[in-house]
């Protein structure tokens, strides 16, 4: 039976049939609402299950092994980070020129020394002897009964990160994450500070117990005299002007030119004139104002200097018994193209009863390092899940040599099998088959 025309126009039948479409919306709506909400929640869940899985990786988990003792990465990283402090902080005049810019992730920078290395590679590295030194060093202090109250070298040590933190303008909290790991805080790192300040003490221990007698540091004084009397001296260089395509004839021409202008310095500084007044005169325009002789400090100067840190070209000089003050010679250097002059200040003689303390710690220090190598061979490092990078590097290198030279192989056997008919026609496929192969082992 149809509905009839006035019951579809009755207002009954038309709130019927709003109230099942308002219903099917509202349902459909409700569906999509609580489908958004499950998927976030099983997001938040998975964000949570990966934090607290890695967050208990660094506490717990072994991340590699030294000898006898399990080391997790938290401990790791105080490590790891204080050796990367300690570099950064002795070589912050020269980082940029070393290639490291500590703004920029270290595992995203070539190491200057190695191209297979990062930086983070070095460092890393340069950790695990670190490790193994501390390790070693604390289990032979306790052996021996050692006793070391680390209370106010630890107290000492945590001011020092209070107050680095605030005149960063840094929460403490931020301070240890960005200065020592992830996971750092003061409670984690306590009893690997503690570790750390214990084997510092210890190692002095053993410096004092190694301590050279007068005997044996004047033998080493008379044996090399060069390398602790200092030498005071100015050097000043007049570099030669060379187009980077200039030929050796016009190099030369160069180098003479300039050599003649340092004759003519030398001359006129034997003659009386002012030092430094000659020095700005002959510098060239671009480092001119270096050399202002009105300015405080004389960049030519040069204190100190021993065998060690003074140039072989002209050391013999300026040591000779017979120099006196303001000495003058001119060294001339095809290999830097230019023509160096030096000046002799003056030569000071190393005193035994003053200055002993640096060849008496030098040999204390040398015995000791000698000492620690001994112990360390027997805390052998174990890395089953393969954190340091660097000692796989040889590994990975010989894989891809092998993986060439089979490539090579193949392509070799390839071509001898073919028939005198079909070389033309195989040559191609089999260049194309070792370029294919040669692609892929570079993207392995």
């Amino acid at each position: 039976m149809g509905i009839s025309s006035k019951a579809k126009k009755s207002p009954a039948y038309g709130r019927g049939m709003n109230l099942r479409d308002h219903r099917g919306g509202e349902s459909k709506h409700d569906w999509t609402f609580w489908f958004i909400i499950g998927v976030i929640a099983a997001f938040i869940v998975i964000v949570a299950c990966v934090y607290f899985v890695r967050r208990h990786n660094a506490l717990d988990k072994t991340y590699i092994t030294v000898g006898e003792h399990e080391v997790t990465q938290v401990e790791f990283d105080f490590f790891y980070n204080t050796v990367v402090n300690s570099y950064v902080s002795q070589n912050s005049s020269s980082l940029l020129y070393m290639g490291l810019d500590t703004t920029q992730p270290l595992d995203e920078q070539e190491y200057i020394m190695d191209p297979n290395l990062t930086w983070e590679d070095y460092f890393v590295e340069s950790t695990i002897p670190f490790i193994q030194q501390v390790k070693a060093l604390n289990d032979e202090a306790e052996s021996v009964g050692f006793e070391y109250d680390v209370t106010e070298d630890y107290d000492s040590y945590i001011s020092s990160v209070e107050s680095a933190a605030s005149n960063q303008g840094v929460s403490l909290s931020y301070y240890y994450e960005h200065s020592f790991g992830k996971y750092a805080t003061e409670s984690r790192l306590e009893p690997f500070v503690k570790e750390y300040l214990t084997f510092q003490a210890y190692y002095q221990q053993l410096l004092e117990d190694n301590a050279p007698s007068d005997e044996e540091v004047e033998a080493v004084y008379n044996a090399n005299p060069e390398q602790y009397d200092t030498i005071d001296y100015r050097l000043y260089s007049i570099p030669a002007s060379v187009e980077d395509d200039a030929t050796e004839e016009e190099i030369t021409a160069a180098v003479d030119e300039v050599e003649e202008r340092a004759n003519e310095m030398a001359d006129r500084f034997e003659a009386g004139e002012d030092w430094r007044e000659l020095c700005y005169e002959y510098a060239n325009d671009n480092v001119k104002e270096s050399y202002d002789p009105e300015a405080e400090t004389d960049p030519t100067v040069i204190t100190g200097g021993t065998s060690l840190t003074i140039s072989s070209d002209y050391f013999d000089w300026l040591s000779d018994d017979s120099r006196k003050a303001d000495d003058v010679m001119v060294y001339r250097s095809d290999t830097n193209n230019a023509c160096f002059i030096v000046v002799f200040d003056s030569k000071t003689a190393y005193d035994l009863e003053e200055d002993s303390a640096d060849i008496s710690g030098d040999l204390a220090a040398q015995a000791v390092s000698e000492y620690v190598d001994g112990l360390i061979q027997n805390y052998e490092v174990s890395d089953p899940d393969r954190h340091l990078n660097y000692l796989y590097i040889e590994e990975t290198e010989a894989e891809s040599n092998t993986s060439e030279t089979g490539t090579e192989s193949d392509t070799a056997e390839t071509g001898a099998e073919t028939d005198a008919a079909e070389t033309a026609a195989e040559s191609d496929t089999a260049d194309t088959g070792a370029e294919s192969s040669e692609s892929q082992a570079d993207s392995e």
